[in-house]
């Protein structure tokens, strides 16, 4: 993958971009982390991918890219997206930028999520077709991929969604999903709710969506996806590409795979990372106790996935966490470290609500 451990993105400088989709890019503060889990499958099918400043373009654009892919019937496909995906994007933003007629020039000036969605869904389309190319190399004519992508930018987060992972966001201490899986499930929730237009998309297109295993033709879990050529025809790689603008209020980004959401909920998931990054005894807790007492994005990343280990999953569990603040030398975004009285007592100092905290992304 072409990124492991804990990341800091580089800074951006600011330089004029009026005419583009997506604005300036000042000193913005991230940091992220990344951990995949085989859990208790014989075998690794995930991938991850974190590259800031992805494109040739930024600094100064500033484009940093994140991305889960959640493999099945085999590794090859996920770890192909790993290698290939964030350079695709890259060449479709690059070759749109330096066309005569630029697509995001023409129509209206504010559809930000009209352009994306044209240039991200060229880039995966793209892609699947070299994946299929490919071929045997891949495993089975079931061996595929799915992938959720994040382009985080100065005003906006650009997610694309080809699959069953998730993204969900801590906005003013409250968790938003800020995507939808494409498949069709019997066990209907708020997190988790049916999409019979998918199932309505796969049926049309001459496919079967099996209510009783939630498999399209009794053998997929999705039905959208990357390779999967005997499936190909009804399952497709375009993603649903949403631009959510930013918010001062946003504090950290969970993309993960199925295996993390089908066990743990988006407000547990957010809690338990807000909890260890509220900490500030954290020298003492498992999850730091080797990290000089510091935290670590990747160390945060790792417990999520064990947390959904421990509550059952059976999948292979992999998540990216991008932080948008500094918790640990912010003394805005962490409470100040608690005090312990001459009787033992600990006396934690009162902080102000999540919910109203000034931002704080700028260093």
């Amino acid at each position: 993958m072409p990124s492991d451990g804990d990341g800091d993105a580089p800074a951006a400088e600011t330089a004029p971009s009026s005419v583009l989709p997506w604005g300036d890019c000042p000193t913005l503060y991230l940091s992220y982390g990344i951990a995949s889990l085989q859990g208790r499958l014989p075998e690794l099918t995930d991938a991850l991918a974190a590259v800031p400043s992805f494109t040739t373009l930024s600094p100064p654009l500033g484009l940093d890219y994140f991305g889960v892919f959640d493999g099945h019937f085999g590794a090859a496909v996920a770890n192909r997206l790993s290698e290939r995906l964030h350079g695709a994007i890259s060449e479709q933003i690059e070759s749109e930028l330096s066309a005569l007629f630029p697509r995001f020039l023409h129509g209206s000036r504010g559809d930000v999520e009209g352009w994306w969605r044209e240039a991200i869904a060229d880039a995966f389309l793209a892609v699947d077709e070299e994946v299929l190319m490919r071929g045997s190399a891949t495993g089975t004519a079931a061996a595929g991929a799915t992938a959720l992508v994040a382009l985080v930018l100065k005003d906006y987060l650009v997610l694309a969604n080809c699959g069953v992972s998730r993204a969900v966001i801590s906005r003013g201490g409250e968790a938003v999903q800020l995507t939808a899986e494409h498949r069709y499930t019997h066990v209907v929730s708020r997190e988790q709710p049916n999409r019979p237009d998918e199932k309505q998309r796969v049926e049309n297109a001459g496919g079967r969506v099996d209510e009783s295993t939630n498999t399209v033709d009794g053998v997929l879990p999705t039905s959208r996806a990357f390779g999967s050529s005997a499936y190909k025809q009804y399952v497709t790689a375009e993603p649903e590409v949403r631009a959510v603008a930013r918010d001062p209020r946003d504090e950290f980004l969970i993309l993960a795979t199925a295996g993390l959401w089908d066990h743990v909920s988006p407000a547990a998931a957010c809690r338990l990372v807000e909890r260890k990054l509220r900490s500030r005894v954290r020298v003492t807790t498992p999850w730091v106790a080797s990290l000089g007492g510091r935290g670590s994005p990747t160390a945060l990343a790792k417990e999520l996935a064990e947390h959904a280990v421990r509550a059952g999953s059976p999948d292979n569990v992999s998540v990216v966490l991008v932080l948008f603040r500094d918790f640990w030398d912010d003394p805005v975004a962490a409470p100040a470290a608690p005090v312990v009285s001459a009787s033992g007592r600990v006396m934690r100092p009162r902080r102000a609500s999540a919910k109203y905290r000034p931002n704080q992304w700028f260093t």
